[in-house]
């Protein structure tokens, strides 16, 4: 990820997604599609990494944010709608509050937004302590560029 770029993390206060023997469960009861995988295949190919390689934020963006709609989609039927119950508004508001991308984390109720600047992080962060108002956390993070360590005992 590039060094400059930023993400915003919200989490609100919220029954957390499904996770043990539900998450089981809801995988059980999703119905595959081949034209939403196939959708998801070309979008990250051809518009998400190319930007991510090209440092493109605004496309980066845009691609991300259509990837977790139809990743959100696809788990709809089982999580109450396309996004968590608490989470569909705030990642409009990030969006609407100057995220170039969105999304959600697993079954949420985190989500996050990417911008392309400290400042924007920053001015991003604010924006959405008003929209949790006290009713969750909010925080700047820059990306972990390490990659995975293995550490032998």
């Amino acid at each position: 990820m590039p060094d400059e770029w930023r993400v915003v993390l919200v989490v609100p206060s919220a029954d957390p997604g499904l996770s043990g023997a539900a998450e089981e469960e809801a995988f059980r009861r999703l119905v595959p599609s081949a034209e939403r995988s196939a959708t998801i295949a070309q979008l990250v190919l051809t518009s998400l990494l190319p930007a991510l390689v090209e440092g493109q934020i605004e496309e980066f963006g845009h691609a991300l944010t259509r990837g977790q709609q139809l990743v959100g989609d696809a788990f709809a039927t089982v999580q109450g709608g396309r996004f968590h119950p608490r989470a569909g508004a705030l990642v409009e508001a990030l969006l609407r509050h100057g995220a170039a991308g969105a999304g959600q984390s697993s079954w949420g109720p985190a989500v996050y937004g990417v911008v392309g600047s400290e400042a924007a992080g920053r001015e991003l962060a604010r924006r959405m302590e008003n929209a949790v108002d006290r009713e969750g956390s909010v925080e700047l993070v820059a990306f972990d560029n390490r990659g995975a360590r293995v550490e032998r005992s």
